[in-house]
């Protein structure tokens, strides 16, 4: 269980892949960072796709080694250019089973953080049923399709008090206003654009690629909502 004095936590997931979850906690840390807020994200996918994307593949230290017992040092933080901190991920993670890793790492970070976001996998692993007792808001991401409403109803069905809320991305359709019906939707929707996939060939996100465009704003407007959800607007 968190402490009283534990950093917010903020955990994108969806039992389907492919609906945002990686492009999202990339964008939305960016955007909490822009806010003033000191954000660290984590990758807790055994892909580690945005380890990838963030060029920290190969690093010698992952959030495994942390897991397991390895001390996390403050130097081993440092800010990425977009200016929030990252921990990546590697194939190892599937190896852990230990129920308290996840909460003995966020209760003894080295650094304090006002957010910290986890970009979880589209498996039911053990690191998921970790950060059900540590996040204080779930975001679902999904486009409007029935295969991402079926992968966050499952999630949904995993959650009991915490705070969840669909995250769209892209037109929607009548898919989503059945998946509105069934979990509250966040009060911005994120466009979709082309320039996801420009960012998407750098290391960088669609934030600072692209700085004005409308998906860039979209993602600044669904974090102003999140802090104002949490109380740090």
């Amino acid at each position: 269980m968190k402490s009283e004095n534990s950093p917010l936590v903020i955990s994108l997931v969806n039992a389907a892949g492919g609906t945002g979850k990686t492009t999202s906690a990339h964008a939305l840390s960016v955007a909490f960072a822009e806010y003033g807020k000191k954000t660290l994200l984590i990758d807790l996918d055994v892909k580690a796709s945005l380890t990838f994307q963030l060029a920290h593949e190969g690093s010698r230290l992952s959030v495994t080694d942390y897991l397991l017992g390895t001390t996390l040092r403050d130097d081993a933080l440092s800010a990425t250019p977009e200016r929030f901190d990252f921990i990546g991920s590697d194939s190892r993670i599937s190896s852990i089973t230990d129920q308290n890793s996840l909460a003995t790492l966020l209760e003894n970070l080295p650094k304090q953080y006002d957010l910290i976001v986890l970009d979880h996998g589209s498996t039911f692993d053990p690191l998921l049923a970790m950060s059900l007792e540590m996040t204080d808001l779930f975001l679902l991401p999904i486009f409007s399709r029935l295969h991402d409403l079926r992968g966050a109803l499952q999630i949904n069905a995993l959650l009991k008090d915490q705070k969840r809320f669909l995250l769209h991305i892209g037109e929607q359709n009548e898919i989503a206003a059945k998946a509105d019906a069934l979990i509250a939707p966040l009060d911005v929707s994120i466009e979709l654009s082309d320039e996801i996939e420009i960012a998407a060939a750098t290391t960088l996100s669609v934030l600072t690629v692209r700085k004005d465009s409308a998906v860039a704003e979209s993602y600044r407007s669904a974090a102003y909502s999140i802090l104002e959800l949490l109380g740090l607007d």
